[in-house]
């Protein structure tokens, strides 16, 4: 419990903008992300957390920690509060994604952003399964059972789009062997995305 809670995700704070002040991190764990950011320059941190074990860490190191469902609970902050707004390996978990990216943005500045990290379902050993008749689901990775959506990248540029806002920044996990690499340049990259076991993400307000 205790890593999966705690781990530092250096791709996600990689992501997040240079003078960042203010931060919101839905899914905080126990700080550790939040933790880092601010002993680099981020002002203030702000969590989001349903595991009271994970928010009654996180305490310890944010500004302020709020224990709960992000779909069920209201925020106590003022609307245009926060530079950036972190969801990793949060939107797949939730009944709306949608819904819940809407009501994020609206405590974004005009000129925030927000950061996903989102896994593919078209990851290529996802879809060798498929092909062989097999969708078992597991207790970690993409077909993780706790998740209840599913992102191809043309979905992920959807979920933002439809909340008006747009990619400005990808980061593209790549897992695969030496033999689907050559298997995409004999297919001229056409399987690209397939290669990609999660995408990190930047998107700004249009």
């Amino acid at each position: 419990m205790n890593e999966y809670y705690g781990s530092l995700r250096p791709e996600i704070a990689a992501m997040i903008p240079d003078g960042c002040k203010t931060v919101l991190d839905i899914g905080c764990g126990t700080g550790a992300l939040g933790k880092h950011i601010k002993e680099n320059g981020v002002k203030e941190v702000w969590g989001v957390e349903i595991s009271s074990y994970g928010a009654n860490e996180a305490r310890k190191v944010l500004d302020t920690v709020i224990e709960g469902d992000i779909e069920a609970i209201q925020l106590p902050v003022k609307e245009g509060y926060f530079n950036c707004i972190v969801c990793a390996d949060v939107l797949e978990h939730l009944h709306d994604p949608w819904a819940t990216v809407g009501k994020l943005k609206k405590f974004l500045k005009p000129e925030g952003t927000m950061v996903a990290s989102i896994p593919n379902i078209g990851f290529h050993r996802i879809v060798r399964g498929l092909i062989k008749g097999k969708w078992q689901y597991t207790d970690a990775g993409i077909l993780d059972r706790t998740h209840l959506r599913f992102f191809t990248l043309q979905g992920i540029i959807e979920l933002f789009s439809l909340n008006g806002m747009v990619l400005e920044k990808l980061y593209r996990k790549i897992d695969c062997g030496l033999n689907m690499r050559i298997l995409n340049i004999l297919c001229l990259n056409k399987l690209k995305e397939s290669l990609v076991i999660q995408y990190v993400v930047r998107a700004k307000i249009i």
